[in-house]
């Protein structure tokens, strides 16, 4: 299915707050990336690994070099609805509550590593209170290492929510396609905060969250 990608509910930016995440991010970001690349993939196969996302919306594409961004800040961001690996809906949308988004790509060793550190870190804190957290399983191909994303993210215990994204990355596209793994921060308005791009330290993610609780 072929994702809508709108521009309807964009909002004034709101540069302050971006700048201000960026600020507290500024320099902390790993520069280890591995740029998304956005299908089509010369494989076809990985079957139900691929979801059916509807998508609303879409924000500017991140910089290619960049870690952390701040040019979407106070544009309305994509709505989502699609399934996790169990069939399950789950849905991306203005709710009134902040959000976190992470884009994993099963081949990134970047992402694979993100993944185990972030999981502990829930497992023993909880999260945020007031902040949630949702994933998107993206750019999947058969054809490299660590297939499939849903055996991945099991053996790592992830709890945090899964969509699962179509064949042409539509979500990731939507949201911007940085380097994975691809972090972005939404306030309780249902505005972007900021994005980010490669590895992070649980330092600076749970001080992003904590901001964007605050407000």
């Amino acid at each position: 299915m072929t994702s809508t990608a709108s521009k309807k509910g964009k909002q004034a930016p709101k540069t302050s707050r971006g700048g201000l995440i960026a600020g507290i991010v500024g320099g902390a970001v790993v520069l280890l990336l591995i740029l998304a690349v956005v299908g089509p993939w010369s494989n076809t196969s990985p079957g139900s690994e691929y979801g059916d996302p509807t998508v609303e919306g879409g924000l500017p594409l991140m910089p290619p070099s960049a870690t952390i961004d701040d040019s979407a800040a106070g544009l309305a961001a994509p709505t989502v609805s699609g399934e996790d690996f169990d069939g399950n809906e789950v849905r991306i949308e203005n709710d009134g509550r902040a959000k976190a988004i992470v884009f994993l790509a099963h081949w990134c060793p970047h992402c694979q590593a993100e993944v185990p550190r972030v999981q502990a870190w829930l497992d023993e804190t909880g999260g945020v209170e007031g902040v949630d957290m949702y994933s998107v399983a993206t750019s999947m191909n058969s054809g490299r290492d660590n297939f499939p994303s849903s055996d991945w993210l099991e053996r790592e215990g992830w709890t945090v929510p899964v969509i699962r994204d179509d064949q042409a990355n539509s979500i990731l596209v939507a949201y911007g396609q940085g380097g994975f793994p691809f972090w972005a921060f939404v306030a309780r308005d249902g505005t972007v905060s900021v994005r980010t791009a490669g590895q992070t330290s649980i330092e600076q993610l749970q001080l992003i969250l904590e901001t964007l609780a605050a407000e």
